[in-house]
């Protein structure tokens, strides 16, 4: 157990120039560490700014859900391991994938049973646009571009669910 006497007799047997030198080595260490804090923030807001740019912005709405697309490749699907996991029985263990690239997102049906559609016309891979309507079995969504400002709302948990 840290005794904070000891600590004190040990300081007051140290010699006035040692003393400098560790509160020296201190504040050396805290300038730094608050430099890396401040730089590694400044990085994620430069990644997220990035990511705007690549993702165009979007999310999938449906219900009062809303979910950033928040990665170059998104599973739908039943499946716990689904990055957007939708858990109505119509909708396949892996439904689809979404992907994007330079901007422009596209789903791919993955082999699903009751397929997948866009605008109420079955892919098997299609381009996005804002606006789109996209349904797996009976679940419906829509892309949409984020709206700056409203919290997003997901599902208690760690993947959201539908």
């Amino acid at each position: 157990m840290f005794d904070i006497n000891e600590l004190f007799q040990y300081l007051q047997r140290l010699a006035i120039p040692d003393l400098i030198l560790c509160a020296a080595a201190v504040v050396i260490l805290d300038v730094f560490a608050l430099s890396i804090i401040l730089s590694a923030n400044r990085e994620a807001k430069l990644c997220r700014k990035r990511w705007q740019k690549v993702s165009n912005g979007l999310e999938l709405r449906f219900w009062d859900n809303h979910y950033p697309l928040e990665a170059d490749e998104i599973l739908l699907g039943r499946h716990i391991s689904a990055d957007i996991r939708l858990s109505d029985a119509s909708v396949s263990r892996y439904h689809a994938v979404m992907t994007v690239s330079a901007g422009v997102w596209s789903i791919t049906d993955l082999d699903s049973k009751s397929g997948t559609f866009v605008n109420d016309r079955k892919v098997k891979q299609a381009k996005l646009h804002p606006g789109d309507c996209i349904r797996l079995g009976n679940v419906q969504m829509y892309l949409a571009r984020q709206t700056v400002g409203e919290p997003v709302r997901r599902r208690k948990g760690g993947n959201p669910h539908v």
